[in-house]
């Protein structure tokens, strides 16, 4: 709708909230209207420097009729950011904000650019000596203080990017920023969750799997802090993108997962907190690209997703972009399209791959310059242990499959670790450990599901071990025959117990 006929619908507003409901159905027909840049009514009320206070009228009707505060734009602007950008003073962008926490206003929401409410009314060029009492007001209502834009930049420093705002101001609010955040450590520690639109996860994974949105029950990985302080030490690097080299079964994606879940509980640093990993699949991304220049273009899209949402991508087996998309006699499959945009973009990337696929596809390439390669070895017998004993507990959590004491799990692992070592698997079998070990709890729990149990113990994992042809068969039969074991000297205690008990009545 034309400003000039918005301006005079504004000019009809008075108190009476009925009558301004009637008048604004009337004009638009529905209270549901948006317009081609997907604004709602309430954007399209503040669109235009209008006269304030029957403007004010006319966003306290529609606020009170049911309409969201929270709806977007196509730039992903609410409509209070809407109102800063035209220009509204502070006492109305106060009302407006207030009004808006009563309907469950998101104080925290940001825009395309990243940009919350604050940066906003920071990058406007009409609210200097103001900014602190729109800050304060949202502080009352749970800000986070330490939300950043695209740039990285929190509200203090974007006011001195600006460079133009007062020395005064830029400290007043400073100090109320040192205020709000939370300090763990003598280091400011920002509390800060990733908030997605349905719309925006939906973008999102058109291209890929977004890790962040993953369940992890408990943390993914056990006894790799040192490879973990390599992964992040290198994600902070501006030229270094890590790749994770190890052996098949040994964890590899497990510390990618480790570090979401990091991510998901504020244990990271604070360049980290927020942050978006994304999995692609190369050969996912090539589908359905039949035309010259179609997988160029869909590249360009996950690119540009990148950007938009500062997404770090993960690559597993990262050696198949080699190839992937490309056209005859062109240079431009996949990892050449990479190879430019790391750079260009500062797009980061963390990759997986094995050390004899690193060898062929990476250690000569131009790649390699931009890779720290972060080695992964298979865990030492007290890490394992961990390991082991910790996605036992997993099963049994999401199984609802319980081990009837203690012992029973213990001895289980240690008959597991024996039967998995390097010197028990089949010459040259690729599978590692942990996740050699991990196979055969899983058939295991398979087979407790299978015979409707109750309880796990000995017996599922005797015929877990017997499925699995990975390791020799002398190997095998010793295992088994040590878990039989354990069933017998279990049963016979249990005569003693009996015995025992048989003899004690009888005495009385």
């Amino acid at each position: 709708m034309e400003r000039e006929k918005v301006g005079k619908l504004v000019l009809k507003m008075t108190t009476d909230e009925r009558k301004n409901i009637d008048l604004i159905k009337r004009e638009f027909g529905t209270l549901n209207y948006v317009d081609y840049e997907h604004q709602s009514l309430l954007h399209i009320f503040v669109d235009g420097l209008y006269n304030q206070q029957k403007t004010l009228y006319a966003i306290k009707s529609l606020l009170s009729s049911g309409l969201n505060p929270n709806s977007l734009d196509d730039f992903k602007y609410n409509f209070i950011q809407t109102a800063l950008y035209s220009g509204y003073s502070e006492t109305f962008i106060l009302e407006i904000i207030k009004e808006s926490i009563s309907k469950d206003l998101n104080v925290n929401h940001q825009d395309k650019d990243q940009d919350t409410i604050v940066h906003t009314a920071i990058y406007s060029d009409d609210y200097h000596g103001k900014i602190i009492n729109i800050y304060k007001l949202l502080c009352n209502y749970n800000f986070d203080s330490t939300l950043v834009d695209h740039n990285r930049r929190n509200i203090v420093e974007a006011m001195v990017r600006e460079n133009k705002f007062a020395n005064d101001e830029i400290k007043e609010v400073e100090i109320e920023y040192n205020k709000q955040v939370k300090i763990l450590g003598g280091k400011v520690k920002p509390n800060r969750k990733i908030t997605l639109s349905e719309d925006e996860i939906e973008e999102i994974e058109s291209i890929g799997t977004l890790l962040n949105i993953k369940n992890y029950l408990n943390m993914p990985a056990v006894g790799r802090d040192f490879e973990m302080k390599k992964l992040i030490v290198t994600l902070a690097q501006e030229r270094e993108i890590p790749i994770i080299v190890g052996e098949s079964g040994v964890g590899k994606t497990a510390l990618v997962d480790q570090l979401v879940y990091m991510i998901k509980n504020n244990q990271v640093p604070n360049f980290l907190i927020g942050q978006l990993i994304l999995e692609i699949n190369p050969s996912d991304i090539v589908s359905g690209c039949e035309y010259v220049g179609s997988f160029e273009k869909k590249m360009k899209d996950v690119i540009n997703i990148c950007k938009k949402y500062n997404i770090i991508l993960f690559i597993d087996e990262i050696h198949t972009i080699y190839g992937v998309g490309s056209s005859k006699g062109k240079n431009n499959d996949m990892a050449s399209i990479l190879k430019k945009r790391i750079d260009r973009d500062h797009i980061k990337v963390i990759g997986t791959t094995t050390k004899g696929e690193y060898d062929e596809y990476l250690a000569e390439d131009a790649l390699k310059r931009r890779f720290e390669m972060i080695q992964v070895h298979e865990p030492k017998d007290e890490v394992l242990y961990q390991i082991i004993d910790k996605v036992l507990v997993d099963y049994c959590n999401n199984s609802g499959f319980y081990f009837k004491n203690g012992d029973i799990k213990a001895n289980i692992i240690r008959v597991l670790m024996d039967a998995t070592r390097e010197k028990c698997r089949v010459y040259n079998d690729k599978m590692n450990n942990p996740a050699l070990a991990i196979s055969i709890i899983d058939k295991s729990f398979a087979f407790a599901k299978y015979y409707d149990d109750e309880y796990i113990s000995e017996k599922h994992f005797i015929e877990g071990l017997e499925c699995c042809d990975r390791i020799y068969v002398s190997v095998r039969n010793n295992a088994i025959n040590r878990l039989r074991n354990l069933i017998g000297s279990k049963n016979e205690n249990m005569c003693k117990i009996l015995k025992i008990d048989f003899f004690k009545k009888k005495e009385n």
